[in-house]
This record gives C-alpha cells, structure tokens and sequence, in this order.
C-alpha cells in the first residue's frame, strides 16, 4: 500500500476534480491523507480518505463587484499577495503534521504555494494537479495575461512581491523562484483537468503532462431542484459559479433579457447576494442559490458563465455551448480559448447589456456549428480519460519510482 498525502487549495473549483481521483485511490487499496479546510471535509471523507484540517484566509476574499466598475483592481494584483499571505498562515498548521504522516508521495495543486515550500523542506516525491491550463517554454498563459494588466497594477506590485517570495522561502531554507515560476512549474508527473485538445498549444507538452480531462463524481449535496421542468422547452442555464457571483445587477440583467421568452431558464445565483436585491422573478426563470450543475447541464442547450474551468469541463462534457461573461484571469483566458475552437461566444462582463446577451445565445442557438464543434470537443473530453487515467498515471508513476 502506497501512501499518498493531498495538499490543496480551499476552493470549489480546486477540490472538486481531486474527489474521484482521491476515491478511485483508495477503492484500489492506496491510504489517502488529505489536507484542506472544514468547508470540504464531508466531500472528502466520502470518498475514503482521511481528512486533515487547517485554517485558511480564504473566506476573507471579497468578491469584487465587477459589472460596470471600472476601478476594480484587477484579480491578478489580489492572487500572488494572498498566496504568499496564505502560505505564512497555514505552512506553520500543517508542516510538522505532514512530517509525522510519512508520506511516500505528496499531491498538490499547483496553486497551493505553501504546498510546494513544504514538499521542499520535506523532500518527499511530489505530483502536482493541475486544474486549469498547463504552462511550458511555449505557453504561459498566466504570465501573459499579468502582463496584459500590467498598466492597471499598482507600480510598486511587481516590485514587492518578488522580494515578499524570496523571503518566504528563506524562512523555510529553500532555494528562491520568481512569482513567473509559481504558475511555470511541473513536476515530473502533472495531472492536467483538461483534454489536450482545449490546452493552448497541447502538442508541445512532453510526457510529464498527462491530460486526463474532467475528473466527474456526482455531488454530495442533496437538492429537490424540480429537473422535470427542463424536459418541456429549451433550457438556459445561467451561473457565475462560487466566488464572483455577487452580481445582482447581472441576475436583473438576465430577467430583462429573457423574462417571458421561450427559454425554461435556470439561474443559480449563489450565496454571496440577498435574494431580495433581485427584481421580480419572471415565471419562466427557476432561481436557486445552487442547483445541481450536472443534472442540470444534461438538459440544458445553452450555458450562460463565468468559464471557471470546473463548469466550461462540465458544460463541453454534456455537449453544451457556451456564453463566457469572465470575471477574472484566468477565466478571460477560457472565454478567448471557447471563441478560438468556435464552442461558443465570450461577452465583456462590464459592457454586456439585455440587446448582447439576446444576441449572443440567438446566435449560438440558431448557428448549428457552435453545436457541432462543441460535440466534437464533447468526444475529446469523454475520450480523455478522467479520474482513471489519472490515478493509472499516479500509481504508474509511484511503482517507477519506488
């Protein structure tokens, strides 16, 4: 029996496509020790793994209200200063706990810097995962986008945070690397969520990048969503996923713009708004603040979204294509990667009035390609591998390197 360690971050999107890696692992015989916060311990332990908690600054990010402010600064100036705040906060909560445990492989994600500077101080074999797109000497998006918004940072950003790094990690005795390196860096196995086929430049990989796509379990939570009003008349989905929903604006927005249309539309909205800054609801509009995606995604025609990663996977998995209003970097990123494959439309979350958003799903329900492409990537995604190959990679690599 291998033991294998998990490190990770404490967001929905990083701990979900880890769950049924985590319960293939242990359903073949591998002990599990997984480190994240109280929000995801039932998720965790369902799966068979032992959970290990730690106190996190992540609940004390608010989430900008993006839509029609001009002066919000930018999420790629907030991410690197917390990273390096998060890991002084929760290395300390876990170093000596992950030293007793003994590991013979540690899995992190690859957003957790505090993970890295303890599996450097330990010394012990790593996998990383990799939720979101892989970076190499030919792509970064990450780096390229900091750069974008490089005017809108303040001067003085990329002038502390490398220093702010350094010193991190001369507290812990480790060798130094730049912010650039957080989002470059592999290990000699990385997982990566997504089909080859929707990574930029996916064919400059190497072997140590296995693309495995959509890592799928149901969810845990129960719900009594009525799924037997979508089977009527078509469906739009509308979601901003977990963390950037507080945008009553944008929910009002949507009851504007298909309010007593012939869409069944659902709106999840989260639990970041009161239910009471919202306008009348539309009777074809069912409101929850969460429904359960999968369910939903498999009878829905059109995806109205944020393009976090977790929902554009799960939207391409059940053949859906998409509107993509990002909220941050990294969704940008996503929303410029669905236009490039033709898997949908991307609208600016600041300029996005009822007459575009109309015309961007008249657009993509009445173009039969936006379908067809999406279907084909549908394929690339099934053909993938998810949490099995995965979890053949990791014990391939663990019995190598024994």
């Amino acid at each position: 029996m291998t033991k294998y360690v998990v490190l990770n971050f404490p967001a929905y999107g990083h701990v979900n496509p880890t769950l049924a890696v985590v319960q293939e692992l242990v359903a073949r015989g591998e002990e599990v020790v997984y480190y994240n916060t109280e929000e995801f311990k039932e998720a965790i332990e369902a799966t068979g793994a032992s959970f290990q908690g730690y106190q996190s600054s992540m609940g004390q990010i608010s989430a900008p209200l993006f839509l029609g402010r001009a002066n919000n600064p930018p999420v790629g100036s907030i991410l690197p200063k917390f990273m390096i705040e998060e890991s002084r906060k929760v290395i300390p909560q876990v170093l000596e706990r992950v030293r007793a445990e003994r590991p013979d492989y540690i899995i992190y994600d690859g957003m957790a810097l505090w993970a890295r500077i303890v599996i450097q101080v330990l010394n012990v074999p790593a996998i990383m995962l990799r939720p979101s797109y892989a970076a190499n000497e030919h792509t970064n998006l990450f780096a390229a986008q900091m750069a974008e918004q490089r005017e809108a940072m303040p001067p003085e950003f990329f002038a502390t945070m490398n220093p702010a790094l350094a010193d991190l990690c001369a507290t812990y005795n480790v060798p130094p690397f730049t912010m650039r390196e957080i989002f470059s860096h592999s290990e000699p196995l990385t997982i990566v969520f997504l089909p080859r086929a929707f990574q930029p430049a996916g064919e400059t990989f190497d072997e140590r990048f296995v693309f495995v796509g959509p890592s799928l379990l149901p969810r845990h939570q129960a719900s009594d969503f009525p799924l037997e009003k979508l089977e009527k008349q078509p469906t739009l989905y509308i979601s901003l996923g977990t963390v950037f929903n507080n945008q009553a604006d944008f929910f009002n927005l949507c009851f504007s713009a298909f309010g007593e249309s012939p869409w069944q539309v659902v709106l999840s909205y989260g639990k970041r708004i009161d239910p009471l800054t919202l306008h009348a609801v539309p009777q074809n509009f069912l409101l929850s603040a969460y429904v359960p995606q999968l369910e939903v995604l498999s009878r829905t025609d059109i995806f109205v979204t944020h393009g976090g990663m977790n929902s554009t996977m799960e939207s391409l998995y059940y053949g859906v294509p998409m509107i993509v209003i990002p909220q941050m970097i990294e969704q940008a990123l996503t929303a410029r990667r669905v236009e490039e494959l033709g898997l949908g439309i991307s609208l600016d979350r600041d300029t996005v009035t009822v007459e575009t958003l109309q015309e961007a799903v008249t657009r993509v329900s009445s173009d039969p390609v936006f379908r067809e492409r999406t279907q084909a990537m549908q394929q690339e995604v099934r053909n993938a591998g998810g949490y099995r190959r995965a979890v053949d990679a990791i014990i391939q690599f663990s019995r190598s390197h024994s």
